[in-house]
Order: C-alpha cells, then sequence, then structure tokens
C-alpha cells in the first residue's frame, strides 16, 4: 500500500464518498495528474482491510499483472502463494493468441481463490490503472476480476483515463460509483487547510485566490504553497499573484519557483533520480547522491517525492519528474555515471530487471555482458519478457548465436513459439547435426503443432554425444512420443529405452518425466494397465517438482484417456478439469483442445450427447483455429456421437473429413475409430456394398494394437454381421472382447458382447445390461433394453421397450427413441413415415428406405419440397423450376412426371395403396397427403404450438425431443428449404427456453435444454448465462467458470459489454 504523507489534508466529504462507494463492486476514481487520487486513497486505505497495486507500465503483461495482484492480496489470502510459481512455468505455444482465455483463467483463479478464502470485506485498490493499454491482456484480467469477483471483494481504481472496458451495466444495476475531478478539486476551505499545514496561521487572505486561480487542482495548491513557504509573510500575497499571472504552464512555473530556492544538492539529487526506475535511501547513499535519508523523507513529505509501495523506496511526483527531466540541467558525463553505478547496485542486490534497465539507458555492451552472464537465471526467474526486449534493442554487432538461442528460449517460455523458432533457424545450417538444446525445443514445435513429420526430421538432427544428458533425454523420449502418435511402436521403444537411461544419469525431473509419460503410452497398447497407470503416477510427479506445466499438462489429459477407457469417467473428467483450467492460464490451446476431445468423449460414454457435442464442437473449432490437422480427433469423436444419436447423414459427414487428415499425418488415435465408424454408417446406410465396408473396417484392424483396435473388430464385426454372415460376425466379437478383458476396457467388453449376442453368439445381453448400467451409460443400456425387448414377449418386452424410449430420449437420440416406441406399440409403426428433422430419412413400416432404393435424386428432392411447403400443393410449374431451372418446360415437365411415379414407387414399391394414398396431383399440381403420412416436422410444430399456447409440458417435452436437428440439415444451401428450416429452429428455442425456465429445480435437464439453444445460436445471451447458473446450481464449477468464459468471449466477438458473472450476487 502507498504510505501516507504527512500533512495530508483530511477530505472528510471525499471519505464519506469512498465509504459509500466500496459498498458497491466497483469504485472509480478518474481525474488527471496532480489531482490527489493516490494521496486520498492512500490516507483513507491506511484503516481498512485494504489490499493496494500500483500499476506500472510493465504490468502490461499478463504474467506481471497476476504477480502483482498476487502480491497485493496475499497478505490478505495467503493461499494464493502458489500462483507466482506457475508464471514462471513457460508457456504454450497459443499463449499470444489465446491472450483472452488466459486473461479470464487467471481472473476465475483469483475470484475463486478468494471466494474460498475471504471471510470479511477487501478492498483492492488499483491506482495508475492509465498503465494499461486498453487492449492489453492485463486489462481483459481486471475486467475478469471485476465481474467474477465475489461480493465480498471491492475493487477501486483511479486513473487518469476513463475505465479501459464497459460498465455501463456494472452502473446500471447500482454497482458503481464514479468520483471525477470535480469532486477531487480542493475547496476554499481545503486550500486554506494545506495553506495552514505549510505556513501556519494567518493565510486566510489567501485562499479565495489561490483556488479560484487554479481551480482547486491540488497539485498546484500544494506547489504554489510551497513556493510561498520561504516568503516573508507580508510578501506572501505578492508573490502569489506573481506566480499565478504566469502565461506559460502554471506547474512547470510553480515548480522552478520552488526548486530556485533549494540548494544545489537537492536539484542534483532530483534530477538524478529521475532517470532511475525507482531508488531508496541506500541506492542514494551508493551511487554518491545524498547520504541522509532524512532528505528523501522531507521531500516526500513535501509531496515532492511519493512511496513506491511499503518496501520498494520512492519514485518522483509524475509531475515533478517531467519537469525534473525537461527542466534541472545535469551534466550528461556525471548521470552517465549515476546510471551505471545504480546498475552495479542493483545487480549486486539481485535486482536484475532494474540493473539491465540502468546499462541499456547508457551502455550497451554492459547490457549485453549482463545478459550472456545472467540471462538463462532471468529467464527462468519470470523475467523472460524482459530479457526479449533488452536483446532486440542490442545494436548487431553484439548479438552473435549465443544471444539469438537465449531469445529463442525466453520466447518459447512466453509462447512466441514461432518467434523462438525464427531465432534457431537463424543458428542452425540447413543440413546436418544441431546442438540437442536446440533440436529437442524446435522439434517440439512441430511436434505440438501436430506435423510429426517434420519434428521426428527435426529430433534426428540433435546432436547425442553424452555431453549434455537432460537435453538429450528430453529429444529422445519426444521423439519417441512422436513415433507412438503414428502407430511406430518399435521405433518409440528403441528410443524410449535409451532415454530412460539418459534420464537417470541427468535426474532431471522434466527428463523423469516425458520418459514416464512415453512408458504409460506404451504400456496402453502393451495392454498393461496397471503399468500405464504406474508410469503416469511416477511422470506427473516428476512433472509438478519440475514445475513443469506443459507435461504436467499432458499427463492429465493422457491419464484422463485412461480413465475413461476403464470406465471411470467421473475420475477422467475431474482429470480434464485441472488439465483445462492449467492449460488455459498457460496458454497450450492445443491441450485446451485435446482435454475439450476427451472430454467430449467422457460425455458421450455416459449419455450426455449436447454437452458432449458442445465440447467436441469447441475443440473442432480450437484446432481450426490454430490450423491443425489434430482436427481429426474431435471429428472423429463427433462422429460417434452422431452415429449415437442417430444422425447418420452428419455422422458420415464427420468421419469422411476425419480420415484424410488423420491419414497425412498417420494419427492412429483418429484414423482408426473414423475408418471403424465410417463403416458402421454405411453398413446401415448400403448394404449393398458389404465386400467395400469389410475392406474398410480390415483397414482399421490391420493398424495393428492401437487403442483403438477394440472398436476397430467391434466395427468388422457388424459389417460381417450386415452382410449375413453370423459365425464369422461372432468370431470378431470374441476377439474384440478378449482385447478389451485385457486392458480393462469394458465399455469395449459390453460393444463386443453387444455384437456377440446380435450374431447369435449366446444369451449374454443381461450382462452387457449390467455393465451399462454400472457404467452410467444411458445410450448403451437403452440399446441392451431394445435388444431385449425385441427377444421378450408380452408386456414384459413392452416395458423393456418404453423404458429404451425414454432413455434414448434423454439422451437426445429421438430417433432411436422412436424405434423403441415403435416395438412398444401394438398397433405397430405408420404406414410411411417421413424424417427430416436432422436429416432426410424415409421409412415403409418403420423400416429405412436405404439410398439405393432411390434411382433418382430429383425424386428424393421433388419429395423433401413437399415437406417443406407443408403438405400444401405446389404448383407443377414452380417444381419446374425449383428442380430444373435451366431446362424449357417441355423437356422438364415429362421429367417431373418421372419424378412423381418414382416417388410413388418407392414409398409403395408393392402397390399396397391407391396411387395418391401418399402423394397427390392433379394437373396443376402436387402435394404430400399429411393424414396418410407421418411428418416429423409437422408432428414438431403442432407440438410445440400447442405446448406453447397451453403451457403443457408433456407436449413441450414431446416437441424437445423431436426436434432432433435443423430442417433438412444437408440441404444447408437449397432457398426453398430455408423458410421452413427459420421457422422450426425458432420455434424450438422458444420451447427449450420455456423447459429450461419451468425446468430451473433441475439444473442438469436446464443446462440440456440451454445447450441446445446455444447450439442452434451461439450468441444467444440469455441461454450462456442461464447455463452457468445452472451449472452452478447443480455443484458444477469448473463447468460453470468455462461457460461463462465463452459467454465473455461470444459477446467480445459482438463488441457487447458482457453481464457480470451470475453466480456473483447483487450486493448494494
Amino acid at each position: 500500500m502507498r504510505r501516507v504523507e504527512s500533512g495530508t489534508v483530511g477530505r472528510p466529504r471525499l471519505v464519506a464518498l469512498l465509504d459509500e462507494g466500496v459498498q458497491r463492486r466497483l469504485l472509480t476514481v478518474v481525474a488527471d495528474a496532480g489531482f490527489g487520487k493516490s494521496t486520498l486513497l492512500g490516507s483513507w486505505a491506511a484503516g481498512r482491510a485494504c489490499a493496494w497495486h500500483t500499476v506500472r507500465a510493465e504490468d502490461g503483461s499478463l504474467s506481471a499483472m497476476v504477480s502483482g495482484l498476487v502480491g497485493a492480496l496475499r497478505r490478505q489470502v495467503p493461499e494464493l502463494d502458489t500462483i507466482p510459481a506457475e508464471l514462471q512455468s513457460p508457456r504454450g505455444p497459443d499463449a499470444d493468441a489465446e491472450q483472452q482465455t488466459r486473461a479470464l483463467a487467471y481472473a476465475a483463479l483469483l475470484a475463486d481463490a478468494l471466494d474460498a478464502n475471504l471471510s470479511n470485506d477487501l478492498v483492492l485498490v488499483l491506482d495508475d490503472l492509465h498503465e494499461l493499454d486498453p487492449a492489453a491482456p492485463a486489462t481483459k484480467l481486471v475486467e475478469g476480476l471485476i465481474r467474477t469477483a465475489p461480493p465480498n471483494l471491492h475493487v477501486v481504481v483511479a486513473s487518469r483515463t476513463p475505465m479501459p472496458f464497459g460498465i455501463d451495466r456494472l452502473r446500471g444495476r447500482g454497482q458503481v460509483l464514479e468520483i471525477d475531478a470535480t469532486a477531487l478539486a480542493f475547496t476554499v476551505a481545503e486550500t486554506l487547510a494545506v495553506l495552514e499545514n505549510v505556513l501556519g496561521d494567518g493565510t486566510e487572505d489567501l485562499a479565495e485566490p489561490l483556488q479560484s486561480a487554479v481551480h482547486g487542482w491540488p497539485a498546484a495548491v500544494r506547489l504554489a504553497v510551497e513556493a510561498l513557504r520561504t516568503a516573508p509573510a507580508d510578501q506572501r500575497a505578492t508573490r502569489l499573484r506573481r506566480a499565478l499571472r504566469s502565461d506559460g504552464p502554471l506547474y512547470d512555473y510553480l515548480a522552478e519557483e520552488v526548486f530556485a530556492a533549494e540548494p544545489p544538492a537537492v536539484r542534483r539529487l532530483v534530477a538524478g533520480v529521475a532517470v532511475l526506475p525507482r531508488f531508496g535511501a541506500e541506492l542514494c547513499k551508493a551511487i554518491g547522491l545524498t547520504d541522509s535519508a532524512e532528505t528523501l523523507q522531507q521531500l516526500r513529505t513535501r509531496g515532492l517525492l511519493v512511496s513506491a509501495g511499503e518496501d520498494d523506496g520512492y519514485e518522483l511526483n509524475p509531475l515533478v519528474k517531467n519537469f525534473a527531466t525537461d527542466r534541472l540541467v545535469v551534466d550528461d558525463q556525471e548521470l552517465t555515471e549515476l546510471s551505471l553505478r545504480a546498475g552495479q547496485w542493483f545487480e549486486s542486490v539481485g535486482e536484475h530487471r532494474d540493473a539491465l534497465a540502468c546499462y541499456q539507458a547508457v551502455d550497451a555492451a554492459r547490457a549485453a555482458r549482463m545478459l550472456t552472464e545472467r540471462g538463462q537465471a532471468m529467464v527462468s526467474g519470470g523475467m523472460a519478457e524482459t530479457v526479449v526486449a533488452a536483446v532486440g534493442a542490442l545494436p548487431a554487432e553484439l548479438r552473435d548465436a549465443a544471444m539469438d538461442q537465449l531469445e529463442g528460449e525466453a520466447r518459447q517460455v512466453l509462447g512466441d513459439w514461432q518467434g523462438a523458432m525464427e531465432c534457431f533457424d537463424r543458428i542452425i545450417e540447413p543440413e546436418g547435426e544441431i546442438p540437442v538444446a536446440i533440436a529437442w525445443r524446435l522439434g517440439l514445435i512441430h511436434h505440438l503443432r501436430g506435423q510429426t513429420d517434420v519434428a521426428i526430421a527435426t529430433y534426428q538432427r540433435g546432436r547425442i554425444d553424452g555431453r549434455h544428458p537432460t537435453d538429450e533425454a528430453l529429444l529422445q523420449a519426444w521423439w519417441a512420443g512422436a513415433h507412438w502418435l503414428r502407430g511406430e511402436f518399435e521405433e518409440c521403444r528403441a528410443l524410449i529405452t535409451a532415454a530412460y537411461e539418459t534420464a537417470k544419469v541427468s535426474g532431471d525431473d522434466r527428463a523423469l518425466a516425458i520418459v514416464h509419460t512415453v512408458l504409460a503410452m506404451l504400456a496402453a497398447v502393451d495392454s498393461d494397465p496397471r503399468g500405464n497407470s504406474s508410469h503416469y503416477v511416477r511422470a506427473l510427479e516428476h512433472a509438478e517438482r519440475a514445475g513443469d506445466l506443459l507435461q504436467a499438462i499432458r499427463i492429465r489429459v493422457n491419464r484422463s484417456s485412461h480413465h475413461i477407457s476403464e470406465g471411470d469417467y467421473a475420475l477422467g473428467l475431474q482429470e480434464l478439469d485441472i488439465a483445462l483450467e492449467l492449460a488455459d492460464r498457460a496458454g497450450f490451446a492445443v491441450f485446451r483442445a485435446l482435454a475439450l476431445n476427451n472430454r467430449g468423449e467422457a460425455l458421450l460414454r455416459l449419455g450426455r450427447l449436447d454437452e458432449a457435442i458442445g465440447e467436441l464442437e469447441a475443440s473442432r473449432a480450437l484446432y481450426q483455429k490454430l490450423e491443425s490437422k489434430r482436427v481429426a480427433q474431435p471429428l472423429s469423436v463427433l462422429g460417434e456421437v452422431y452415429r449415437q444419436r442417430g444422425d447418420r447423414a452428419l455422422a458420415r459427414a464427420c468421419f469422411e473429413e476425419a480420415i484424410p487428415m488423420a491419414e497425412e499425418t498417420r494419427d492412429m488415435q483418429s484414423l482408426v475409430p473414423s475408418l471403424a465408424g465410417l463403416a458402421r454408417v454405411l453398413a446401415v446406410e448400403e448394404p449393398e456394398r458389404a465386400a467395400e465396408l469389410a475392406a474398410l473396417a480390415r483397414q482399421a484392424v490391420d493398424y495393428g494394437p492401437v487403442l483403438g483396435l477394440s472398436g476397430a473388430l467391434v466395427a468388422l464385426g457388424w459389417v460381417t454381421l450386415h452382410a449375413g454372415n453370423q459365425t464369422g460376425a461372432a468370431a470378431t466379437a470374441a476377439e474384440a472382447a478378449a482385447i478389451s478383458r485385457k486392458r480393462r476396457d469394458r465399455a469395449g467388453l459390453a460393444d463386443a458382447l453387444e455384437l456377440y449376442a446380435a450374431a447369435g453368439g449366446g444369451e449374454v445381453l443381461h450382462e452387457v445390461l449390467n455393465i451399462r448400467r454400472e457404467l452410467g451409460d444411458q445410450l448403451g443400456e437403452a440399446r441392451a433394453e431394445l435388444m431385449l425387448a425385441g427377444r421378450t414377449n408380452g408386456p414384459e418386452g413392452r416395458e423393456l421397450a418404453l423404458r429404451a424410449h425414454q432413455q434414448f430420449l434423454a439422451a437426445g437420440a429421438t430417433r432411436y427413441a422412436a424405434a423403441a416406441l415403435a416395438t412398444s406399440d401394438a398397433t405397430g409403426p405408420a404406414p410411411v413415415r417421413i424424417e427430416c428433422l436432422g436429416g432426410f430419412r424415409v421409412l415403409r413400416a418403420g423400416k429405412a428406405i436405404q439410398l439405393g432404393e432411390w434411382p433418382s435424386k430429383k425424386a428424393r428432392d421433388l419429395l423433401k419440397i413437399l415437406v417443406a411447403r407443408r403438405c400444401h400443393p405446389v404448383a407443377r410449374v414452380q417444381l419446374l423450376d425449383l428442380l430444373w431451372p435451366d431446362q424449357d418446360e417441355s423437356v422438364a415437365s415429362p421429367r417431373l412426371s418421372v419424378a412423381l411415379s418414382t416417388v410413388r414407387s418407392v414409398l409403395d414399391p408393392n402397390k399396397r395403396y391407391p396411387p395418391d394414398g401418399f402423394v397427390g396431383a392433379d394437373r396443376a399440381t402436387i402435394w404430400l397427403d399429411g393424414e396418410q403420412t407421418a411428418v416429423d416436422v409437422e408432428l414438431f410444430l403442432h407440438d410445440a404450438r400447442e405446448g406453447l399456447n397451453t403451457g403443457d409440458l408433456r407436449l413441450l417435452r414431446a416437441a424437445e425431443a423431436a426436434y432432433s436437428g435443423d430442417f433438412l440439415e444437408e440441404d444447408v444451401f437449397a432457398d426453398w428449404a430455408a423458410g421452413m428450416r427459420e421457422e422450426a429452429r425458432a420455434l424450438y428455442v422458444r420451447v427449450a427456453r420455456v423447459l429450461a425456465e419451468r425446468g430451473r429445480r433441475d439444473p442438469d435437464a436446464a443446462a440440456g435444454y440451454l445447450l441446445r439453444i446455444l447450439q442452434r445460436d451461439q450468441y444467444d445471451e440469455r441461454a450462456h448465462l442461464g447455463l452457468v447458473s445452472a451449472f452452478q446450481a447443480s455443484g458444477a464449477h469448473g463447468e460453470a467458470r468455462r461457460a461463462y468464459r465463452t459467454y465473455v468471449q461470444r459477446m467480445a466477438e459482438l463488441e457487447v459489454e458482457p453481464a457480470p458473472c451470475p453466480g456473483v450476487p447483487t450486493r448494494l
């Protein structure tokens, strides 16, 4: 906290305003220099529970600002002590691109720590906030803290400029009190108090003319009074009138008056310290400016110096500093010597940043010497930004390979991996060996970008000669990991064996962490779950001991995969919550994307499909932003979500997009599941391609013992079964089950047994059902119950089918829910059902019409258009324009007749109904008979409108469940589908919002509805804020934090001020 100057004038009216202001979330004190903001706040805060941070220009970086805030707050909240160590860890390659995410993550971290540990009100003063650029990440940090802080933290901001972010919403809620220059200006009474403090009694006649002349500007009042200090009492009025008649800048004139009366030693002292970053009595004595601490204290008392903090010595008053720099003349040689002596003193006491600043001002060679000797220590000590700036400022003749390497390592620590690569590239030759320390760092940049081929080529160039065991172990281990990603397990095994021996020699925790990580990955493909778990435990211990955030995040993400594969989804999600928070703060967007992917997979296994889609879409978007081929991973899992939800068109699109990218990078974790998933989708849609699909599934299996092997075998089994080979399918299922048992993969075992039962291999469905229930797998449980229902007669079978129907509905798998309901319905399915929500599908008597049964795409389009026209008659002329816009009517009209005939033939191939039983026609129009044909979008519209009009929850829930996707998603560019799509989507959002609002007592259900709204409109503010509240109500605080950060980012894209976090109650 800034120390209170003696002789400070009491200002009770402003103190009352401050006391009122700190009952609110934010108090702003905004005025230009010299209005006494810091003095006022310092005297007011002295008797209160208060944390104080004076913002400096270097606080613009996120790490500096977080460190400053932690330093201020930890006196009241010691639990924050662990954060500074984290800040010194290397940042991710995406730290610059993800500055907003990092800032909001740190704001949430601080807010959570304060919420958990603050029992009483605390005031946080941020002085000189104008030092921050409005676009700086530190500004976003301050904004995030204000919006998410607990109600007993009150933020006071002092600044020369208005707040650098919007506060209109806070102001509108009565959560802001603002004090400006008008309020800060001295009154006549306060001006008189200053006169009496300095000059004593008898100054009443001076107060009003002084206050009027300077308009109450406190700095001018104080300096004018100082100028009168040496004047005899009878000459004060005359001197004051002369000073106030100055034609030049008033403050400079008054300062000239003051310093003209000072002894030369004081003038030299002020001019000398003006060039120093900060100073104190010990430094001034060491460099020969003054021997007297009392002199400094007197200058502070007079307002010419201000305290730089409790332990940081002094700074010149900003206005005095400007005056001293411009007006107080000191010999240049003397100033140079003062700066050098100050640099030596700072260096001797370990203040490297200040020492470097002094050297840089006067002697580049000394700055280069210091960087050579102390640069590595400065980088590891959290001063990488200072090092980068200092190296960049060196003249060309002082830059050498060592400086390039130092800058490269510093940039990598800061997350500027592209800049680091450019530095390293300046050092290395195009071919041949390169220093091992550069090789592994440069290779890692490509590795984390998903460019494993380039990474391996770079690792291969590293010079391994036993001289640098730590760097050599790191290189070999990362190199081994790259081979593992490509499914090259023997190469991986050979390299990690060598790396393990080298790491043991070095004893370095970073090296041992990566070695045990790769050994754990190998144990996974070797079907050794105990070894996998053991190595990850040891890897995390080493990574945390080393303070290596990159590896700690990676290990937690990898361990989540291990937990998910064993069916412990809760533990997997717990690991991912930690990993995501660390990745957000450190700027490892690539690991954030991977963690979101793994969360999506866990949520899929739990049947929480809407949440899974949200996480996977976020992962996909982040990988695409990074231009990473690893986007194949979320695409693969997203395809599986859609497949299990029954949206085969979307599933197929995802798998087909993922496969070529995964093939290019040999990403086996994405390629094998994508091939397997595509084979399963096509086996249902196009069974006539049995041989081709079998080859596709066999390709997935032939990649060997990758993590997706059991899933690939199950896919092969289903393709085999669809081709009519029950024996082959059962044998493949048995092989998949054996692998799953060995790997403790209970979900994989249930998948294999489900296939085994379908192939007639035995009565194992009850075992499948038990496994699914133990895992909490709603979808798997529903599938098993539906299969059992098909084998169980009477009421028991119908009960099983109805239970499966409810499970499918709860998970959002509406198409499977409809199939289950049809199984339970004694009346049987509708003769023709047309599904257009989430994709186009037609069912005859409950069985889907395969794509191959449609001889004409135009016939399918004709049926879609008739559905889009709400079963109303459509003029033949209009249909001709829509289907054949470039054809003459004489040519197109016969084609329309053929298309109509085709539609009728496909819907009723056995001629069981009259020709116009489903599609009617006359000479002028064609229509779909809605009475004879069940159309999902029509049923949805009916239930939605009735439910909204009557408030009937049963109808609303039925409508919400029926909306499995937008109308004709595959025809997104067809104008004739747009009207129906927008109408249905808008109606769905209304239904989902009503259900969310009426379901507040069930926050999990409410969250599901809100997530579905956001899938359709990512900028829906009410849905975002409702989702945050729902997560908080259900105790999912980590998800609530991430949801709020996503909301803030969406509002930033629209340049809209975000609302405060809903979890922070309003308090007046």
